[in-house]
């Protein structure tokens, strides 16, 4: 694998994690929506902490 196939690689598992974020953000807003006192919100935040982890040490592995 070339750096650049690299790279594009890189680039596709961040955009990804991106789009899996967004994706929990707005399930987190439903069921914050529906009932803001949801065990399902910590799962959630869980989730959401563990995607933002990934997002960043991809973003500082691409710079």
């Amino acid at each position: 694998m070339t750096h650049v196939e690299y790279d594009k690689e890189k680039i596709q598992k961040y955009e990804n994690l991106q789009a899996e974020y967004k994706k929990l953000q707005g399930e987190y807003e439903n069921i914050k929506s529906e009932d803001s006192q949801s065990a399902k919100l910590d799962k959630k935040v869980k989730e959401m902490v563990a995607i933002q982890k990934e997002i960043q040490n991809l973003a500082s592995n691409l710079s």
